[in-house]
């Protein structure tokens, strides 16, 4: 289930970037599975769980917009315990997995995180040293408006 959530969510919130990110994660982090990791079996979907979990993390931190900074703090609010999986630990868990699935997370969200850049609207250019006591508002009855 975590693999469909956070999948979904890349797919949804970074359309742009989301099969380019999954194919990396996808193929790297196997790869480097397989170049590095001890001579035992490592089965399942582990890693890719933690390199989405890594992406949308750091996609939060590199891109500072709202959304990813949300995205990055829920993220960390559901799946935060997953940091301790990386860790040799448990016998017979594939800790490799989990370690090259977050570095290659990391790496993805540095790697995209100027692609698909947030909306920019036009009142988020505005000054923000507005001051209403300098305004001067005047009524013109002859047009019926007012004057600014």
């Amino acid at each position: 289930i975590p693999l469909l959530i956070l999948g979904w969510t890349i797919f949804f919130f970074y359309p742009k970037v989301s099969y380019r990110a999954f194919i990396m994660i996808y193929i790297l982090t196997d790869f480097l599975v397989w170049l590095f990791a001890r001579q035992v079996y490592h089965i399942g979907a582990s890693g890719i769980v933690y390199g989405f979990v890594s992406f949308l993390f750091f996609s939060g931190i590199f891109r500072r917009d709202n959304k990813s900074v949300a995205l990055a703090l829920l993220v960390t609010f559901l799946y935060g315990g997953l940091v301790w999986g990386v860790l040799p630990g448990q016998e017979g868990i594939s800790w490799e997995s989990h370690l090259f699935g977050a570095i290659v997370g990391l790496i993805t969200a540095f790697i995209f995180r100027k692609v698909d850049p947030p909306k920019k609207y036009d009142w988020e250019d505005e000054p923000d040293d507005f001051n209403v006591d300098e305004l001067e508002v005047s009524y013109d009855p002859e047009k019926n408006r007012f004057n600014y």
